[in-house]
């Protein structure tokens, strides 16, 4: 069975689970914080894929680090699970998948705007409307500064791209003068 595939059935399956008590969304705020740990201290990843340690080692350290810290019963459940299973190292994998599984279930597209300089507070509210009325969906937007653009932004939302560059009005004004000078 391919990563991806391995991925894919724990983030079903999880997500399965947390629905059932309503915390489906505080569950993605708990596996991003799991994930924070195994990738900000190297040694912890390199832990649990040293082949030398056992797998009862891993599970027992597994444990004793979630205990008392607010994780919940699900998550606990499904990263022993994947522990027991020698499967930890897809986690990364596992929380992108229900991340995805779960905007689905909350009508959510997700999307990246790039811009020249940061936009206002205001001009964010703005273009995640005017994208949300386009697209008729809940729209979830994360903001990158991009020096190559000249000014504008670009944003990136599933398969669509709204472009509001300054390049590209460029583009089209030359476009139009050309058009009409012929």
């Amino acid at each position: 069975m391919r990563t991806n595939e391995i991925s894919k059935r724990y983030a079903k399956a999880l997500l399965a689970l947390v629905k059932q008590t309503g915390l489906h969304t505080n569950t993605y705020s708990e596996l991003h914080s799991i994930l924070g740990v195994f990738q900000k201290d190297p040694s912890v990843k390199e832990y649990f894929e040293n082949p030398i340690v056992s797998l009862s080692q891993k599970v027992a350290a597994l444990k004793a680090a979630l205990s008392d810290k607010g994780i919940s019963e699900e998550v606990k459940n499904t990263l022993l699970l994947m522990t027991e299973k020698n499967r930890i190292q897809h986690l990364p994998d596992m929380i992108e998948a229900f991340l995805g599984y779960l905007d689905i279930e909350e009508g959510i597209t997700r999307g990246v705007v790039k811009s020249a300089q940061p936009l206002s507070a205001d001009s964010k509210k703005e273009l995640e409307a005017k994208v949300s009325s386009v697209l008729k969906k809940k729209i979830v937007l994360t903001y990158q500064q991009d020096p190559k653009l000249l000014g504008g932004a670009v944003a990136q939302v599933g398969g669509w791209t709204f472009d509001d560059s300054i390049e590209t009005h460029l583009k089209k004004m030359n476009e139009e003068l050309n058009r009409r000078a012929n």
